[in-house]
């Protein structure tokens, strides 16, 4: 059975807990209760050493320092969620695209639903910021995280945009 480490990293936007394997880097929970989160890994141990090099670009985020995360990741997703994800990781700190954009960098220029939806399947909010998507007109669209967050993310980035 897989072992699955976690940590939980206290920032200004709340509790964020993150959960690794053999692989990377899995989950990344927002605004997510803790024992919620717990509940869906495998055989979980809590070792926040494994994240130290991470929780430390954390730090630099919430400080509001542009931060590119070097990590490595564990993602599991569709052919379509897996483009959508790289796709994201694309869009660099105080910028944002739209649904669209993202719908048509993947060649799939007609599915920004689609896009939104892969968004809000993504494992590791912050990590791979689907929070710098927004819908067309620069509406926030949604988050799997809550608007509240969302906007909280893009501030400290200065971002601003009206709900």
């Amino acid at each position: 059975m897989e072992k699955t480490c976690w940590a939980k990293y206290d920032s200004p936007i709340g509790l964020v807990l993150v959960a690794s394997d053999d692989g990377g880097i899995k989950a990344v929970g927002l605004a997510e209760r803790e024992k919620d989160f717990i509940s869906r890994l495998s055989s979980p141990v809590e070792r926040p050493s494994e994240f130290c090099a991470l929780f430390r670009s954390f730090d630099e985020y919430f400080r509001g320092k542009p931060v590119e995360f070097k990590v490595s990741l564990s993602l599991k997703g569709s052919e379509f969620d897996l483009a959508v994800w790289r796709a994201l990781q694309k869009i660099k700190w105080g910028s944002v695209k739209s649904y669209g954009e993202i719908a048509g960098s993947i060649g799939k220029p007609g599915a920004a639903r689609a896009v939104g939806g892969a968004c809000g399947r993504n494992p590791v909010p912050l990590i791979i910021p689907c929070h710098r998507v927004l819908a067309s007109g620069g509406r926030p669209g949604g988050f799997s995280c809550g608007i509240e967050i969302k906007k909280k993310l893009l501030e400290i980035e200065g971002i601003g945009y009206r709900l």
